[in-house]
């Protein structure tokens, strides 16, 4: 408006020659602006700028899960190239059960540790172990997980996997890993890993 006023004011030669003087251009804006900003007019431009910032907040909110989303792709990729024993899966054998016992309570910790890892982790911590113990190790192997989760107090992650495994592995696997749960003292695993089996 002051920028208005003074090229008027250098065109017309001077301020007596414009007619008003800036202090009254000033008060006829205000009243002007007053008179366009009714209160509904002043509630529309606030609920404007509200849905604005709501936008751009759930714009935000949708690049950081996209960012989290293919960070945890990473991860998982990652945590599935690192996984213990990428050897075909093997009978059970007693001897063995040493060796077994530590590459199993490996797969468990690092279960654990997605676990603990924040929003997503939980997930992650899931597919681990999916993945380990349906394409990876023998089912002694997966009952010494599910062993080994046991002993860190990672309940429901045994729980899981004992649904997860009961439902999708088929019935011989089944059998074999209930009867090792038998064996090492978890009757109750044992049960519940034949009862996912059956649905």
């Amino acid at each position: 408006m002051e920028a208005l006023y003074t090229a008027a004011c250098a065109n017309a030669g001077g301020p007596e020659s414009v007619g008003i003087t800036l202090g009254k251009l000033a008060e006829m804006h205000e009243r002007a602006k007053a008179e366009r900003h009714c209160r509904r007019c002043a509630n529309l431009s606030k609920k404007a700028e509200l849905a604005d910032a709501k936008a751009d907040s759930l714009r935000r909110q949708l690049e950081q899960t996209e960012n989290d989303k293919a960070g945890l792709q990473e991860r998982l990729i990652a945590l599935a190239r690192a996984t213990p024993l990428p050897v075909p899966r093997r009978r059970r054998d007693r001897q063995r059960m040493p060796r077994d016992k530590a590459a199993a309570l490996q797969v468990a910790r690092q279960a654990q540790d997605l676990q603990d890892g924040g929003t997503h982790g939980r997930g992650l911590a899931l597919a681990l172990l999916r993945q380990s113990t349906t394409e990876i190790l023998s089912p002694a192997e997966a009952a010494l997980t599910l062993v080994s989760l046991r002993e860190l107090d990672q309940h429901q992650l045994a729980d899981n996997l004992i649904h997860v495994y009961g439902r999708d592995q088929p019935d011989q696997d089944v059998m074999s890993i209930a009867l090792t749960l038998h064996e090492l003292g978890l009757p109750d695993d044992a049960g519940a890993i034949l009862r996912a089996a059956v649905g």
